[in-house]
């Protein structure tokens, strides 16, 4: 599955890079990209290089993949060395522990990274800059570190100031070109991530960040042994895969200045271009494994033979086996695939230690051995049962056996009963450990095709002389052919009584006509009656649209045409104001969701009876959004905050979302905080993981569109 999150801001953005916002503004994304944004963003072809293409097991120290490999073969691991200063950390404030190393989850960063890239340029006579990130990134979906919300995506971030509003800008970097209109501001703030999906690692793949980028060899100093390069040291790189080994901006109002090097052909103040990077990344010395599958099999207390499945890196691996009474085993496989076939003595089924040999330092693995699960899973359409029938390789301890849902299993054996709809697969597990989806085999007859079902339509209120037209288009089922008969009333003469619209002319006077139709097919025939109400003289209905409303945003509106007169059917259309989406329009009491906008919506209703038809309008008011802050409040002591206001807009599902700083950015304070049903809110947090983190002021965004930037916050002890 591919994820791709592209973002742009009239927002001002922040100076530096470090620390969350790193991550946390690319998950915001995903709650940001649904406002009005006013900046565009085209990647010019060719849009996506293809240069990362594998990744690597997954570790069992931090559940992050160890490596990611790109189409040259380079593998780079995550730079997960606090203390060494090419990994790019500050103890303390990166990961909390500054005296101890980096482990999980305690003293872990909430972001590393694989590969690092960023270049920057100064702009417009120094006012401003052009910084162009490129990176593959570790982080955390759900923010702070926590084990399950593991991510790995690629990151290209380009920001400019102090240009020219409304301009066209041109980026042009080692990974594609990239083009941007400024906004009103004078920024561009453009981010695109690509496999935000937590555990999902291969998402990354999609992205067009890659190959790898390294210091180029020809210039010294040399890249640091073991690295891709020295993020401390600005440097010339190779790897580009289009031979852009630079970052060119192309745009009005670009003036070089100082002893910045402009080498764009022609050199004119309308480019600025650098081939210096500061570049982070670390070659991987561990190829890692995965153990796909560790199963034994016995039929007595003496032992018995275990088989272990693991994958890792295509190059050749040395992974070992050993435990227990069990001398080490070499594993043998290709391509990645490797495979050990060992024998185990004595009762007890000993657990693994698994090694690869050839890393550095060496990865180790622990595994316990479990049965293997064989049998069948078959449902029979006659009887609705389900028979469930499973063997685990331990025959010597005949473990006990589970389908997931229906129960144990006796002796091998499970019968379910009046099983209406099975699963697909049968999940059936044991007492020590194994399990097997079992999919789910269909016996007996098959099911019938659906009967045919005639439907005569809707009873119709005419006008004498009228041609009026009988519809049996609703019926269901296999139909094949349409038959029509007049069973009360005058008699009329029908045309095209054997098909689904026959018609005729509606006989002089008050009359009631009846029509039965019979459908033949699968399961039929099938027949159903409408009648026909004929009027000599049309009685003008009067509609009546109800009276004029004023809601709230979001908030859900019915319409009420229920005291037209008269009137046989019910038409709504929407005259006036934003678009929304009406439910029920042809009943007399449609309803429809209330914008998020402080606008005059204005409907028609046209009431419908034989021969004559009358119109009514209704105006609904949707009220302004206005929410303000009354207290924003942190106390070092007890590290609890204190934030409350109210909103003019509340109700179900209203809430407002809280960011420290003065504009809507980065990963939010707190979020959903509701609207209680009196227009209040508030956030109460004791004791907090969040800080200030050097903020003095909040931002709260209203989910009725409305938002307080800036508001001062105080911080007391």
């Amino acid at each position: 599955m591919k994820h791709v999150v592209r973002f742009f801001t009239a927002r001002r953005w922040p100076g530096g890079t470090r620390g969350r916002a790193m991550v946390t503004a690319g998950i915001a994304l995903l709650l940001a990209v649904s406002g009005a944004l006013t900046a565009f963003a085209v990647v010019v072809p060719p849009a996506n290089s293809g240069g990362v293409v594998g990744v690597g097991p997954i570790s069992g120290d931090n559940g992050f993949p160890v490596w990611y490999k790109d189409s040259n073969g380079v593998r780079l691991e995550g730079c997960l060395d606090g203390a060494d200063p090419l990994c790019g950390f500050v103890p303390g404030v990166d990961f909390p522990d500054a005296n101890s190393p980096i482990s999980f989850p305690n003293n872990f960063p909430e972001e590393f990274f694989y590969q690092l890239a960023s270049s920057t340029q100064d702009v417009a006579g120094g006012a401003g800059r052009a910084v162009i990130t490129l990176a593959l990134e570790g982080a955390f979906g759900g923010g702070p570190v926590k084990d399950g919300d593991q991510i790995a995506f690629e990151r290209i971030r380009i920001r400019l100031s102090s240009v020219q509003p409304g301009a066209t800008y041109r980026i042009t970097h080692p990974y594609g070109v990239d083009e941007q209109v400024a906004e009103a501001d004078g920024t561009v703030n453009f981010t695109e991530d690509v496999g935000l999906a937590p555990g999902v690692f291969t998402g990354a793949l999609n992205g067009r960040v890659g190959p790898f980028l390294k210091w180029d060899p020809a210039v010294a100093p040399a890249a640091p042994a073991g690295f891709i390069g020295d993020p401390n040291v600005d440097h010339q790189v190779v790897g580009s895969p289009f031979n852009t080994n630079f970052v060119r901006v192309q745009g009005p109002g670009l003036a070089v200045i100082g002893n910045q090097t402009n080498t764009c052909t022609p050199a004119t103040t309308d480019c600025i271009q650098s081939d210096l990077f500061s570049l982070r990344g670390k070659l991987a010395t561990r190829a890692g494994f995965d153990i796909e599958r560790n199963v034994y099999t016995r039929s007595a207390d003496t032992g018995g033979t275990i088989d272990v499945f693991a994958s890792s890196d295509s190059a050749p691996q040395s992974i070992q086996i050993e435990g227990n009474g069990i001398d080490p085993v070499l594993m043998v496989g290709d391509n990645g695939n490797y495979v050990g076939h060992i024998h185990f003595d004595g009762a007890t089924v000993p657990e693994l230690t698994i090694t690869n040999k050839g890393d550095k330092p060496p990865t180790v693995k622990l595994s316990k051995p479990v049965d293997a699960i064989k049998g069948s899973a078959i449902w029979n359409a006659d009887d609705k049962t389900l028979t469930v029938n499973a063997t685990s390789s331990d025959t010597f301890a005949n473990p006990a056996l589970t389908a997931s849902g229906f129960g144990g299993l006796s002796g091998g054996v499970l019968v379910a009963n009046n099983v209406l709809g099975p699963p697909a697969n049968v999940h059936v597990t044991s007492a020590v450990g194994g399990s097997v989806n079992l999919p789910v085999e269909v016996t007996g007859a098959t099911f019938p095709p659906i009967p045919v079902s005639a439907f005569a339509g809707v009873d119709q209120d005419v006008l004498q002389g009228e041609t009026v037209t009988l519809d049996g288009s609703g019926s269901t089922g296999p139909v094949t052919g349409f038959s029509w008969t007049q069973t009360a009333g005058p008699a009329v003469t029908l045309t095209g009584a054997d098909t689904a619209h026959p018609t005729f002319t509606a006989p002089a006077g008050d009359n009631t006509l009846e029509f039965q139709l019979s459908v033949s097919g699968s399961g039929g025939p099938s027949t159903d009656s409408v009648v026909v109400n004929v009027h000599a003289n049309a009685a003008v209905p009067i509609a009546n649209a109800g009276p004029d409303q004023t809601v709230n945003q979001t908030a859900t509106v019915h319409l009420d045409g229920t005291a037209s007169e008269g009137g046989k059917t019910f038409k709504w259309v929407q005259t006036g104001g934003p678009a929304v989406s009406l439910t029920g329009a042809n009943t007399s009491t449609p309803s429809f969701v209330a914008p998020k906008q402080n606008v005059l919506l204005t409907f028609e209703l046209t009431v419908s009876g034989p021969g004559a038809s009358s119109t009514d309008t209704v105006e609904v008011s949707v009220n302004p959004d206005d929410i303000t802050v009354a207290r924003a409040e942190f106390r070092i002591s007890g590290s609890e905050w204190r934030i409350d206001g109210t909103d003019t807009i509340f109700g179900p599902g209203v809430s407002v979302t809280i960011y420290l700083g003065p504009t809507a950015q980065g990963a939010p304070l707190a979020s959903n905080v509701p609207v209680d049903t009196l227009g209040a809110w508030s956030f109460r947090e004791k004791p907090s993981n969040a800080t200030p983190g050097g903020q003095t002021t909040i931002t709260v965004v209203s989910s009725g569109g409305d938002e307080v930037r800036g508001f001062p916050l105080t911080i007391r002890n």
